[in-house]
């Protein structure tokens, strides 16, 4: 029994010790599971860290693509193609068509025939006003206002009305704008005119009266220094006056050029151009001037002589009066007007002034015939008379403008132009039927004369009828171009009265 005991004691004993094995591996077993799990999650998670780090680095790849798409040569390779079309243009405009003047257009006056333009408007007639031409309102103006728009007619406002009213028509103004683009694409790079090109002498003194009468053209229709397309013409232009005048104050010998050229610095003071330069240029000419004034109170080539010649001292008067609109040595230069009046009222030819009077003048007081009526010395002696402060209804101021419509030119190529520039400047200024006798027929010639072909366009044929051999075309096309541009480059004068 013992026995027995002891074997189920044993094996008790055994199965016990193997129970608790089985029960420490059984304990054993899930530690060594969540190790493995663990072990696998720092694995896993290490994994995905080393596995997607680099994906952001394809998205920096991707980035500078867009870079690499904007680069600068596209556009460079463009500019050079902008700058040829665009070349082209002007070139094609100018050959085929001159500029219009763009600073007033006509399209609103009415597009009648030249006719009933001028049937219709009254001249200069409605311009008349009651202010005296003498005393301190001689100081006055053509016109009135100030500097910048009476003193200088309408030039820079107010054309459009002025060209209706006073006779002129879109083809007169046609005719001016392509006068003034044939000037200034024939000056010269330093702003002179040269007249030996354009069958002309080319001598100082005819350059200088060419430069000086072009600049008026475009002075006259409004152009400065500052605005409008001749702009750079026009500051060339008075640049080469300055450099070219003496320190005398003269341009040349001959009192042509220096008339004229004093008139055109003067004006353009007067429209303010060139400064104070300028201004000192105008004051020297006009000091010039007054000093070649002949003891008699006229002018004669070179001076003073014991000869008066009516051209040249038109001239001179005509530079002298720009001068006052500029306010320039005006009691010196009433001085000179009042001498040169006074011979006038006692010299053969001018100092009738009758009923019965002709109204005749002379080219110099000891010739016969040549201030017969219709001439360019009766122009010219009645343009002096009513600066120096004629009324209209004189006498012999009605006789001289009856002389010049009794002969009014009918062909250009025996025209004589330098009549036809006083006779627009003084019968403008007498108006009435007088003015529209004579405005009607010449401007349609002039008109019908310019040339409209090739290097041509725009400009006037010199003919041998006026006396103009020297200046050549570009003095031809000036005069004609000042010629049409009367309806706004001065103002009606004030009322006239005799001294």
């Amino acid at each position: 029994m013992e026995n027995n005991f002891n074997e189920e004691e044993e094996n008790l004993e055994l199965n016990e010790s193997e129970t608790n094995q089985e029960d420490k591996k059984s304990r054993a077993t899930p530690i060594w599971i969540m190790s493995i799990l663990l072990h696998g999650i720092v694995i896993a998670t290490l994994a995905w860290f080393i596995i997607d780090k680099p994906k952001p680095k394809k998205e920096v790849v991707i980035i500078t693509k867009p870079i690499e798409k904007h680069t600068p040569e596209p556009e460079e390779t463009q500019v050079p193609i902008t700058i040829k079309e665009t070349a082209k243009i002007p070139t094609e405009v100018i050959v085929e068509l001159p500029p219009q003047d763009t600073q007033e257009e006509v399209s609103d006056v009415d597009e009648t025939p030249n006719e009933d333009t001028n049937n219709q408007s009254q001249g200069v007639e409605v311009g008349k006003s009651d202010t005296p031409l003498t005393g301190a309102a001689f100081t006055g103006t053509i016109g009135s206002g100030s500097l910048s728009s009476g003193k200088f007619g309408t030039r820079f406002g107010g054309k459009k009305f002025a060209l209706r009213k006073n006779g002129g028509t879109p083809q007169t103004e046609d005719r001016v704008a392509k006068a003034l683009w044939w000037l200034a694409h024939h000056q010269e790079e330093d702003g002179h005119w040269d007249s030996g090109k354009y069958e002309g002498s080319g001598t100082p003194e005819v350059d200088s009266a060419c430069t000086g009468a072009a600049l008026l053209t475009f002075l006259g229709a409004g152009y400065t220094d500052r605005t409008g397309t001749y702009k750079k013409n026009v500051a060339s232009a008075v640049k080469w006056l300055l450099s070219a005048q003496k320190p005398n104050g003269s341009w040349d010998q001959r009192n042509y050029a220096n008339g004229i050229c004093t008139m055109a610095i003067a004006e353009a003071v007067g429209m303010g151009i060139g400064g104070t330069e300028a201004k000192k240029s105008a004051e020297m000419a006009v000091d010039y001037l007054l000093k070649q004034q002949n003891a008699s109170g006229c002018f004669d080539y070179v001076g003073p002589s014991n000869r008066d010649d009516m051209s040249v001292t038109g001239w001179c008067i005509m530079g002298l009066k720009s001068a006052i609109l500029a306010n320039i040595k005006e009691k010196e230069i009433h001085a000179a007007f009042q001498k040169c009046g006074a011979f006038f009222d006692k010299t053969e030819g001018t100092k009738d002034n009758t009923s019965t009077t002709k109204g005749l003048a002379w080219y110099t007081p000891s010739s016969t015939g040549t201030g017969a009526a219709g001439g360019a010395c009766q122009a010219i002696a009645m343009l002096i008379r009513q600066y120096l402060g004629w009324e209209r209804s004189a006498p012999w101021i009605v006789a001289a403008s009856e002389g010049q419509v009794s002969k009014i030119p009918n062909a250009y190529e025996t025209a004589d132009v330098y009549r036809i520039y006083y006779s627009f400047l003084t019968l403008f200024q007498q108006g009435g039927p007088q003015w529209k006798t004579w405005n009607e027929p010449v401007s349609k010639m002039i008109v019908a004369a310019q040339r409209q072909d090739g290097d041509f366009k725009g400009s006037w044929d010199p003919n041998k009828s006026s006396h103009m051999d020297k200046g050549g075309r570009v003095l031809f096309t000036a005069f004609l171009c000042l010629s049409l541009e009367i309806y706004y480059r001065y103002e009606y004068l004030a009322k006239q009265t005799i001294q």
